[in-house]
């Protein structure tokens, strides 16, 4: 009896050991979807990859970078998650995309500048209006809405986030295209939305998920991982993720 007891206890414990895999996780390394705040590591990126990680109780190494450098890493077989982004041809070829989100664009306009008449086409047909805009449009504008402003001389183009809310609060553009995320995080966050009216646009909406390697990551492992994600919807816990990095008003989108 005590000998069945001991290899009982050695087999519960065997089933509670984590997994020997490793996986390397792949994210956005500037805020919102990562940053460190009074030690802490916090990003709404950074809080979905970890949630999913822990889900699958693998051991992990933490692959922070820019966009275009852990595309290039997925791309040539260096990460096993990525995320969050948006579906791209060329990660699609190395990793399979899972979606997690779908979110709406946010129009944000000065407040002076506001018409509850007004569509979305009309700020962009006004005159007045300059937007601010991340280089090459960034993932938020259409080709006509950028058409229409470059030819008219009405496009302020940045190289980040950040720089296109400068150009907001210093007057420099008076509407831009952006995400609930950076909206919250650059504006409504620091207490700077009281001179803009945003806006959320459901009719450009916005995919965000998680890149999975074929290569590194097996067939079986890929379908945990859309299990994980898919309880994750259907439990809140995907939403909740959310919670601390966009708008109460917004959190609405981010659920399933």
């Amino acid at each position: 009896m005590i000998l069945l007891n001991i290899l009982f206890m050695m087999m519960f414990a065997h089933a509670k050991e984590p997994c020997e895999r490793r996986f390397v996780l792949g994210f956005m390394d500037n805020a919102p979807s990562y940053f460190v705040e009074k030690g802490i590591k916090k990003g709404h990126s950074y809080a979905v990859i970890k949630d999913i990680s822990s889900h699958l109780n693998c051991r992990e190494t933490e692959a922070p970078g820019s966009y275009a450098a852990n595309k290039e890493k997925l791309i040539k077989n260096r990460i096993d998650i990525l995320g969050l982004a948006l579906q791209d041809p060329d990660m699609d070829k190395a990793a399979e995309f899972i979606p997690a989100y779908r979110v709406p664009r946010m129009l944000i306009v000065e407040k002076k500048m506001f018409n509850s008449k007004y569509s979305v086409e009309d700020y962009v047909k006004n005159s007045k209006a300059i937007f601010a805009t991340l280089i090459g449009a960034g993932f938020f504008m259409s080709e006509q809405e950028r058409d229409i402003l470059f030819k008219q001389k009405r496009l302020f183009e940045v190289p980040g986030p950040a720089d296109v809310f400068a150009s907001l609060l210093k007057g420099r553009a008076q509407a831009s295209f952006s995400t609930p995320l950076f909206t919250h995080h650059y504006l409504s966050r620091q207490g700077l939305d009281g001179n803009f009216v945003i806006i959320a646009d459901a009719s450009h909406t916005q995919e965000l998920g998680i890149y999975v390697s074929k290569t590194r990551v097996s067939e079986q492992d890929r379908m945990k991982i859309k299990d994980i994600i898919k309880k994750m919807k259907a439990d809140g816990s995907l939403a909740r993720s959310a919670k601390d990095y966009v708008r109460a008003e917004d959190l609405k989108f981010y659920k399933n």
